[in-house]
């Protein structure tokens, strides 16, 4: 098991496997109902490295190496796929609102993507000297920190205005 993430109502948790068969890495189970599905299948040569859950919508964020894939879970369909512009994804970290996905990479850099916007990053971070192993958003105030190699995490003032004119 490389990674684990719970559902914001906490009746489903997603898990990825690193395991030969690429069709079973991601794995969504029912906590109550006790099944399990995997509703995504993968290529073989596909690695995936995170796994999120949308605070609101049934739609699960899936990074592999360089993107995100973000798919549909009632329809079971890719939606769409967010560059992030890394050789490496290591974290992810979606805002509490839904809308905003903050990528950390081996790279030593935070790429911040819009969904609102684009499918690429509209701001990229290069403030730590090693690689970014840990992003995270602050679930009520607007906070995002980032942890890195280097031994260093920085606290970022990230508030996510509803208006683009902003």
């Amino acid at each position: 098991l490389t990674d684990l993430s719970w559902h914001s109502k906490g009746e489903y948790v997603v898990t990825v496997c690193d395991t030969k068969r690429a069709s079973a890495q991601v794995t969504i189970h029912h906590i109550s109902k006790r099944l399990s599905q995997q509703p995504i299948a993968f290529k073989k040569d596909t690695r995936v490295q995170k796994v999120l859950f949308h605070p609101t919508k049934p739609v699960l964020f899936v990074a592999t190496k360089k993107n995100v894939n973000v798919y549909h879970l009632i329809k079971q369909v890719k939606m769409r796929q967010l560059k992030s512009g890394a050789r490496w994804i290591s974290s992810m970290a979606l805002h509490p609102k839904g809308d905003n996905i903050v990528l950390g990479t081996y790279d030593r850099r935070v790429a911040w993507i819009d969904l609102d916007m684009s499918d690429r990053p509209w701001k990229t971070f290069k403030y730590h000297h090693r690689a970014v192993r840990s992003v995270s958003f602050h679930r009520r105030f607007p906070l995002m920190a980032t942890a890195a190699d280097d031994g260093v995490v920085h606290v970022f003032h990230a508030r996510v205005f509803d208006d683009f004119a902003k």
